[in-house]
């Protein structure tokens, strides 16, 4: 199974790296950022504080957890499997640090799919929320895929991310409904 991942993940990088342009590396860097740390936590602060002063304390309560949990799962994750970032050659730009988990997948699945979340619970049902719900998603799937485009991660460190990023949001979830059941 390990030797098929190796292999799936090698190609993946090689078939993105063979059709990369410089236009489309460009594009890919900007929404790369939408998921960095600098600016997730920038945009949770944005939300939080959002939340706070809508009285919303359970939400805000699930966003810090969902968020602040995330990141430090990644940090322990990548110190304890200290995976090597793909070949220089392979990459759009340099990054450093190990690369399992994708960091960026992961805290960009955990608040945009939080956001999600937020969504179904606070705006009535149609036209808005589906396309809030649409818009997140493909920013989620951009996000993820930039990283791999760009190849400063294998395919298995981003799906490892997003599968990450969607457990914490799931799990600020689960906080929210239990201090709701509380009141």
């Amino acid at each position: 199974m390990t030797t098929f991942l190796a292999s799936l993940d090698a190609s993946v990088l090689e078939t993105l790296y063979a059709h990369r342009a410089l236009a489309t590396t460009k594009i890919f860097i900007s929404i790369s950022e939408l998921g960095g740390a600098f600016f997730i936590f920038g945009l949770a602060v944005c939300v939080g504080l959002y939340l706070l002063l809508r009285c919303r304390y359970v939400y805000l309560a699930g966003l810090v957890v969902s968020v602040v949990g995330s990141a430090g799962a990644v940090l322990a994750i990548k110190s304890l499997v200290h995976r090597a970032r793909p070949d220089l050659v392979f990459q759009a730009y340099t990054e450093t640090g190990f690369s399992f988990p994708s960091a960026h997948a992961t805290l960009a699945s955990v608040l945009y799919g939080f956001c999600i979340y937020l969504a179904w619970r606070t705006i009535p049902a149609g036209p808005w929320r589906i396309a809030a719900t649409i818009l997140l998603a493909v920013l989620i799937a951009a996000i993820a895929f930039s990283r791999m485009y760009l190849g400063v991660h294998y395919m298995t460190d981003v799906l490892a991310g997003l599968v990450l990023g969607g457990l914490f949001a799931w799990i600020g979830s689960v906080v929210v409904k239990k201090l709701e059941q509380r009141d």
